[in-house]
């Protein structure tokens, strides 16, 4: 599992980016996750809900915005979408897809309260 790895890495990440006199607390956290990136999204809530307690972050729920899977057929230049991985071009039936979009994983914001 993948997923407690990359949560960690989000919550340093977001601990980082916290300025040390702010004042109030960290609401939330969105997070932007490629259809393609190979993560498990109810996974990766999991995992930080398991390990925010005890950090700046307790408080704050996890967003996810989802981003769609993008491809380019390297045979007749269709653009299609591809939100699983093996999926042939509509147009040529042909499996030589470059991805445009969808293997993303970014912290994107930080919702601080008083």
């Amino acid at each position: 599992m993948h997923e407690l790895s990359i949560a960690r890495s989000i919550l340093a990440i977001a601990e980082q980016a916290i300025p040390a006199d702010a004042p109030g607390f960290v609401s939330g956290i969105t997070v932007q996750v490629g259809a393609l990136s190979t993560i498990e999204v109810e996974a990766l809530r999991f995992a930080f809900d398991a390990i925010k307690e005890d950090t700046q972050l307790g408080k704050a729920e996890m967003l996810i915005d989802l981003v769609a899977g993008e491809a380019l057929c390297t045979h007749c230049g269709t653009v299609f979408t591809m939100n699983t991985w093996s999926v042939p071009c509509p147009h040529c039936n042909r499996f030589s897809a470059s991805i445009q979009k969808g293997k993303e994983l970014k912290v994107l914001n930080l919702t601080m309260e008083d």
